[in-house]
């Protein structure tokens, strides 16, 4: 098979683990072999594998240890399926396993038929969210493209709340996600004529920096929902001049409490990012400031910068309103609460 998914294989007895590399490179994958969870991370620092298949069992470094580090210390792995291979059968045990954080559970004497067919299924899984993934953003990136133009109907599928504001207030569009909040309290009403409530004036002055930025800032805005009992954010951020306007802006509506705001680890995972970017990436969703980023991250305003910029070349946007719009558009591939 082309491009060979690698399976790492973590067994301290030889015997099993050279059988269980055989059967895996039988099948058309490629195998690689460790005697325990010390030497699984000192290939995890040189590789990737798309499949770990770990015995619990283990001397130095069992598999829940091995674990357990992959979880705390790599967050790139942890989209990569985690098997637990062991003798111990008791159900609560393996309750506790999956409780624990690996994927699926396969119990000694190995049937290799059921080991095959399980380490098929979770790589499957594994492409069609890669594929769903990509799919999502290539949506996206035509939507922004699109609305950019004036035309606005890609935006229309887009599962983010959109609205697209002259540097008046006026709403030259509201896609149905939008239009279905109607009133999100004072922050922002749109009205049937689609109309933006002048009524706040910390987005009015949040809108006029942004129109009279030009390093592409996106601020935010938290609004009350009344109806909903939570806050929402408002994310702003300039657009090119669409259908004869000089300047635009676009309103990301983003909803904290039902989870729009993706994960970093999703984020890594999806866009590729470092730890780092992936954490910067999702401090921007959740509409902090370059400056507010830095204190939380620990780290100077040059190299937010820099971290932002990498971002812009990965995710293939330009200004930090498109980036926004980009990372929330993963929003329906979080894990929920």
């Amino acid at each position: 098979m082309n491009n060979k998914a690698r399976i790492l294989v973590c067994e301290d007895e030889p015997a099993l683990r050279n059988d269980i590399c055989a059967e895996l490179v039988e099948a058309g994958y490629e195998a690689v072999g460790v005697r325990d969870g010390n030497d699984a991370l000192a290939f995890l620092a040189e590789g990737r594998p798309d499949l770990i298949l770990c015995d619990i069992a283990m001397p130095v470094l069992d598999g829940r240890g091995l674990l357990d580090r992959i979880r705390d210390d790599r967050p790139d792995l942890s989209t990569v399926p985690f098997l637990f291979l062991t003798a111990f059968s008791d159900r609560q045990d393996i309750i506790a396993g999956k409780l624990g954080g690996a994927d699926d559970y396969l119990v000694k004497p190995v049937d290799y038929e059921m080991l095959l067919a399980t380490v098929s299924a979770h790589l499957r899984l594994v492409s069609r969210v890669e594929i769903a993934v990509n799919d999502r953003l290539a949506q996206t990136r035509e939507a922004l493209g699109s609305a950019e133009n004036g035309h606005y109907s890609a935006l229309e599928c887009l599962a983010q709340a959109l609205v697209i504001v002259d540097r008046e207030a006026h709403v030259l569009y509201a896609n149905p996600k939008a239009r279905s909040l109607a009133c999100i309290g004072a922050g922002l009403q749109l009205d049937r004529a689609l109309s933006l409530s002048k009524n706040n004036a910390l987005f009015i002055d949040a809108l006029a920096e942004v129109m009279a930025d030009e390093t592409g800032m996106v601020r935010s805005v938290i609004v009350t929902a009344p109806e909903r009992d939570r806050e929402m954010i408002l994310l702003i951020g300039r657009i090119a001049a669409v259908e004869g306007v000089q300047r635009a802006a676009l309103v990301v509506i983003a909803d904290p409490g039902t989870r729009s705001i993706p994960e970093p680890d999703l984020l890594q995972a999806a866009l590729n990012l470092t730890p780092k970017e992936a954490e910067l990436a999702a401090l921007l969703a959740k509409g902090l400031r370059s400056e507010e980023i830095a204190d939380v991250m620990g780290v100077s305003s040059t190299t937010v910068s820099y971290h932002l910029k990498n971002l812009f070349a990965k995710t293939q946007t330009n200004r930090q309103s498109d980036l926004v719009v980009f990372i929330l558009s993963l929003c329906a591939l979080s894990p929920s609460r």
